[in-house]
């Protein structure tokens, strides 16, 4: 083989070679993962994972979002950085409970950084009991003031029979000098954060500023409980023991909760309150001017505590994602960190929120977040658009779609279970008022049997007791016929939603309009617990 002929063939390799580099080059760069990371509170880390997830499942090209859930205090401090030169610590946003402090924001301020709060989430904090045979909820709980609270927390009032407890509560029945067990959180806890707040705003004259924040001196014949759920396994297990947890923690462990007056002299609790006396207190604040209508204003004094309005739920906070006006530094991440925001208070984001326990926010607190999407600095970056239930032929293949119709079947078979689920508990209620009916008609025909077969005077006077008992229950019986009836109708609209979401019918839509993701959302109980001792990596 002549020396030319050998050259040539070594040329045409590595030609060949090279185009195959060059060609992989371009393959691996048409499916490059943009990435996001976030860190923060732990409170909404359920709905980000879940979030998260439908992006990295509906997302062309391929994304990939992370969310560290290590406490407010830990996700202010790797937003702040300022052990980095005021630079976030590996972190594209933070999220927390709390808003940042007058002083760090200042300090953003000086290096130049203008900084966001951005609104997406509430959820409500409630003082929980075991008197026992109280009612969880509802007519017949047990009310208490804020300053007949504060009194018992400084064990300033120490038995359940006390004057003022009674007074509140004249039909209460316990044994006397019963005393109250106080069960509090220990180190950092932003539910005892709120809920001491919550005590110095409505009763400032007995719980002083003092005795405000997330880790504060208790009395020492006080008893102590770890996490969310070493409180609600204390108040479970502690008869005429009382103590606080978020709302949904609470209820979903069956606890007993306390009725509070709100501000306008409302005794109701937080299941009575409901959603709208949650999001209530945010209205009220934004109308008083405590929250500001600006993200980037100071949000260092903001308080959704003791807000006014008859129906408003007095213990309430709010969460925030933390960002900075300026994300030309980001490149590819920002557009989709916009996408983020804007589908966590879309109809669609929102609506995943009760299943963790929380309350999607207002439409007045939407505003504020609307404002902040627009007011983003971002670099030249492809802004993601959003297909919906209505498919977009053609557009909805395009790169830079998050779409509706592009599932896994991870995602699609943890719907089918929550379906599952919701139908296993709606049958196993059923079959409890089916089993007390039956009970109910035995009790019925046994009582009227019973009166048939007396004959003495004596006998007659028990007989109208009888009858009396068979009233009773032959009223009951046809209302919880009635209640079966309702359930199983409702079982059945359960049954035939589920089926549509299983077969991608016309379910929850994507982000109002599928349209470029820059154009904002219209205004249409995590648990509320972890650590915000600032700097703390706690997790509750």
């Amino acid at each position: 083989m002549g020396k030319p002929v050998f050259t040539m063939m070594i040329m045409r390799a590595a030609a060949v070679a090279l185009f195959s580099i060059v060609g992989f080059g371009v393959s691996v760069a048409a499916t490059e993962v943009t990435v996001l990371d976030g860190s923060g509170t732990t409170n909404p880390s359920k709905f980000f994972w879940e979030v998260n997830s439908l992006f990295e499942a509906r997302a062309k090209p391929p994304v990939r979002v992370t969310y560290r859930a290590v406490g407010s205090g830990a996700g202010q401090y790797e937003f702040i950085g300022a052990d980095n030169g005021f630079l976030p610590i590996s972190q594209d946003f933070g999220s927390g409970d709390i808003p940042i402090t007058a002083s760090d924001y200042q300090a953003l301020k000086g290096a130049g950084h203008e900084i966001i709060h951005y609104p997406f989430q509430m959820g409500a904090m409630s003082i929980f009991h075991n008197v026992p045979g109280m009612p969880k909820s509802g007519a017949g709980a047990l009310n208490l003031t804020a300053c007949v609270l504060a009194k018992i927390f400084k064990r300033e009032i120490k038995t359940w029979d006390h004057s003022e407890i009674k007074a509140l509560n004249p039909k209460l029945s316990v044994p006397a000098g019963q005393d109250i067990k106080v069960y509090h959180r220990v180190e950092g806890s932003s539910t005892t954060g709120g809920v001491t707040t919550y005590l110095h705003a409505a009763c400032p004259s007995v719980w002083t500023a003092t005795l405000v924040g997330s880790t504060i001196t208790w009395p020492t014949d006080t008893y102590e409980a770890y996490g969310s759920g070493g409180m609600s396994s204390k108040l479970a297990s502690t008869p005429y023991s009382i103590g606080y947890i978020d709302s949904g923690h609470g209820h979903a462990d069956g606890l007993t909760e306390i009725a509070l007056e709100n501000k306008a002299g409302t005794y109701r609790t937080s299941l009575e309150a409901g959603a709208a006396g949650i999001a209530a207190a945010a209205t009220e604040a934004i109308a008083a001017s405590v929250m500001p209508t600006s993200p980037l204003a100071d949000f260092s004094t903001v308080s959704l505590h003791n807000m006014g309005g008859a129906d408003t739920w007095p213990i309430v906070a709010i969460s925030y994602v933390y960002l900075r006006k300026n994300l030309t530094s980001l490149g590819d991440r920002a557009c989709l960190l916009k996408a983020f925001l804007e589908y966590i208070i879309s109809d669609e984001g929102q609506a995943l929120l009760p299943a963790y326990d929380a309350v999607g926010v207002p439409n007045e607190v939407k505003s504020i977040a609307n404002t902040a999407l627009n007011s983003l600095v971002m670099p030249a970056c492809t802004a993601w658009s959003f297909e919906g239930s209505s498919t977009m032929a053609g557009t909805g293949q395009s790169d830079h779609v998050i779409s509706l119709k592009r599932r896994d079947y991870a995602e699609y078979d943890r719907g089918q279970l929550k379906a599952r689920t919701v139908e296993y508990k709606e049958n196993a209620k059923i079959q409890a008022l089916e089993a007390t009916i039956a009970q109910l008609t035995q009790q019925l025909a046994e009582l009227k049997q019973k009166e048939s077969s007396h004959e003495t005077t004596e006998d007659k006077g028990k007989d109208n007791n009888n009858a009396l008992g068979v009233a009773a229950i032959a009223m009951a019986t046809p209302a919880l016929a009635v209640s079966v009836a309702a359930m199983l109708v409702t079982l059945r609209i359960m049954n035939m939603a589920s089926a549509a979401r299983a077969g991608g019918g016309a379910g929850a839509q994507m982000i109002g309009s599928p349209q470029v993701a820059g154009t904002p959302v219209s205004a249409g109980v995590p648990p509320l617990d972890d650590d915000t001792a600032k700097g703390s990596a706690q997790e509750i």
